[in-house]
């Protein structure tokens, strides 16, 4: 019987995106797999990212999230995760909370009239983000820069797409 072995690698973030992981996640552990999000993204890491212009300070990413990479899974994709990727990192799942917190504000909007503030203090209050994590006004103002074309998106009453057929299918 083979024993399982594993590495864990640990991912500084920001207070915000550590509390955010932590109630989607359940703890600040994880093992990547490609059946989540996060696991495939973190094994997606591994490959290079040399399009992506990163911060060289890691100034306020006082929190670590951990994953466990399994050995059939560094086996496959490696082991090793640049600075760049880590930050990378941090920076996805910082865009993943906001989209999702930008999505609440809309729909909240459109299916219960609440305003955008109280939907926005209510969806922090779910994952116990204070003003000290990130600023509400912060959120608020890329919320605004951002909202027409989400609300286009995400309110947009078309059933789909037309399909063309082809003639010489029967």
């Amino acid at each position: 019987m083979a024993s399982k072995f594993s590495i864990t690698q640990h991912f500084p973030v920001s207070s915000h995106v550590y509390k955010y992981l932590i109630r989607r996640c359940g703890s600040d552990t994880i093992e990547a797999s490609r059946k989540s999000f996060i696991g495939s993204f973190v094994l997606s890491l591994h490959n290079r990212n040399y399009d992506i212009a990163l911060s060289n300070s890691d100034e306020g990413l006082d929190y670590t999230f951990n994953v466990i990479i399994p050995m059939h899974k560094y086996e496959k994709v490696g082991m090793h995760i640049t600075l760049e990727n880590s930050q990378l990192f941090n920076n996805q799942l910082d865009k993943m909370f906001r989209d999702e917190l930008f999505c609440h504000l809309i729909i909240n909007k459109s299916r219960e009239k609440k305003t955008y503030m109280k939907s926005l203090r209510s969806f922090l209050d779910v994952y116990n983000i204070t003003e000290d994590d990130i600023k509400q006004e912060t959120l608020y103002r890329d919320f605004k820069r951002k909202k027409a074309e989400m609300e286009k998106n995400l309110l947009n009453k078309t059933k789909g797409t037309v399909l063309e057929t082809s003639k010489l299918v029967p």
